[in-house]
């Protein structure tokens, strides 16, 4: 795949946190009984979604342009009866609305009924406000991300705080079932993988929306009654995220503050509520690049699941890469290729928990890479089931089983080649944003030793054992490269039950 980077293909995906967290944006336990998991969510009030597209463009020229007259050259959701409600998100939380909006719009599109699904709720799953105890020490008694002072709903976010909000505890019913990170489009943001033109189309098509990364008031102009964006620069400086819901190949090219090179836009929801834009949507010219483009679906199939790693904060990379990297190899000069080629990194926790798994949830790093996940009967006992594969595209993904395992206590191995996510560890050395600033706060990360292991040659080694990093050779690395790294903690596995 060309000279693509591994490093910055696999730091995208944890650095988006700091591209797209500027977005003017009760907590779950991991360590519960997923018995007692299964939250009931906050109704939510919205306006009924829209059942036509004529009903958007009332104020649109009509002797200057109709949109989606062609069938063969244009394609809404809206218009095949998968609309969600168009919502108000106020100061933040863009990127979980958008969310929202993306696994509605999917589920829509597989089972024809709307999924009760309140962004704030998930929100609050992710954020929580540190509180002190009477003699003035924080507590960080769940899992999340902790602020020092302000409002969660006011933070920006990314996909992979709302995959790990929604991946193991049920809201209403609902828990994710796939998060694709798609890449870039029209843009060499971060080196990371391109996505078309088509393959947008094909993705809208197949989930009835995908969110995008966009500079929500740069270059937006009413033209003709049509609310339109052709901004340049949106892949430098995006500070929002909407869902595209369509398209239309003859959007003319001069309906944009910035005239465009060809005909053609996507048609664009948007969080602002109705009275915004065209009802809520807006055009967006197909000229203009867009750093990241990814989609969400939730699946009502299980009842209960558990994750000890639901946060996504660091990575584990195989021996074989590692010591390329120690021979002199430039970690900006590993590509894609390479990560594929590379020697598996294999993570394992141990579950006390009787129940019949249906599925597992877990994370690729990668585009295509590959996969083998084993359930074994007690400690590393013997398979009682597996399955492998790849998926096209970076991203949290459930492999079901094609017959459920009875299980008691047992294990779950989770091997992908090159590279894994992990929880990470405990800090105060983050920051959350607002649209206004910065906010100090506290990642919260806690692993129990005797639960999770990464396999070193023949051992599977404990992740909480001190001499981890010393035994993956990550000691040895230079300092700079150091500073990146940390203790793993748990792996980012999810089992769900039937």
């Amino acid at each position: 795949m060309k000279n693509n980077s591994m490093y910055k293909k696999i730091a995208c995906a944890l650095v988006l946190a700091n591209t797209i967290t500027v977005f003017g944006v009760t907590g779950c336990n991991s360590n519960e009984d997923p018995a007692s998991t299964g939250a009931t969510g906050t109704p939510e009030v919205t306006e009924a979604p829209f059942i036509s597209t004529d009903e958007l463009f009332g104020a649109g020229d009509k002797e200057y342009f109709v949109p989606f007259q062609n069938p063969e050259t244009s394609y809404c959701s809206i218009s095949e009866g998968w609309a969600v409600p168009v919502r108000s998100q106020g100061m933040g939380g863009c990127y979980c609305y958008s969310a929202v909006s993306s696994m509605q719009t999917e589920y829509m599109k597989e089972h024809g009924e709307l999924p009760d699904l309140n962004p704030d709720d998930i929100i609050y799953r992710i954020y929580g406000v540190t509180e002190t105890s009477e003699d003035g020490e924080p507590q960080y008694p769940d899992e999340k991300y902790y602020i020092s002072s302000g409002l969660e709903t006011d933070l920006g976010g990314d996909a992979f705080q709302v995959t790990g909000a929604l991946c193991a505890d049920p809201l209403n019913g609902y828990v994710i079932e796939e998060t694709n990170i798609y890449g870039s489009y029209n843009t060499d943001f971060l080196d990371f993988d391109k996505i078309t033109e088509e393959g947008i189309k094909d993705a809208v098509r197949e989930n009835g929306g995908v969110c995008i990364c966009v500079s929500y008031k740069k270059d937006c102009k009413y033209v003709n009654g049509y609310y339109t964006q052709n901004y340049q620069n949106n892949d430098v400086d995006p500070d929002h995220i909407a869902l595209v819901v369509g398209w239309d190949d003859d959007f003319p090219a001069d309906c944009f503050k910035t005239p465009a090179s060809r005909n053609g836009a996507w048609l664009v929801q948007n969080s602002f509520g109705v009275f915004w834009g065209n009802c809520g949507y807006y055009w967006v010219s197909y000229d203009m690049p867009i750093p990241n483009i990814y989609s969400c679906s939730v699946t009502g199939e299980y009842s209960s699941a558990i994750s000890f790693g639901r946060n996504v904060y660091t990575s584990v990379y195989s021996a074989d890469l590692i010591e390329k990297v120690l021979s002199g190899k430039a970690v900006d000069s590993i590509t894609l290729d390479e990560v594929l080629a590379s020697d598996d990194v294999a993570a394992a926790t141990v579950y006390d928990h009787k129940g019949t798994v249906g599925a597992v949830g877990f994370w690729t790093t990668v585009p295509g890479q590959s996969y083998t996940i084993e359930i074994r009967q007690g400690e590393f006992g013997k398979v009682l089931a597996s399955a492998s594969g790849t998926f096209e595209y970076t991203g949290y993904h459930t492999v079901e089983f094609e017959k459920p395992v009875s299980v008691n206590k047992f294990t779950v191995v989770v091997k992908t080649a090159g590279s894994a996510f992990f929880k990470g560890q405990a800090t105060d050395d983050y920051n959350a944003f607002t649209v206004y600033q910065k906010i100090p706060g506290h990642y919260e990360a806690k692993s129990q030793p005797g639960r999770s292991f990464i396999q070193i040659g023949e051992d599977w080694i404990d992740v909480t054992d001190p001499e981890l990093m010393n035994r993956l050779g990550l000691d040895k690395l230079p300092p700079e490269l150091q500073e990146e790294v940390s203790m793993p903690g748990d792996p980012c596995i999810t089992v769900l039950f039937k």
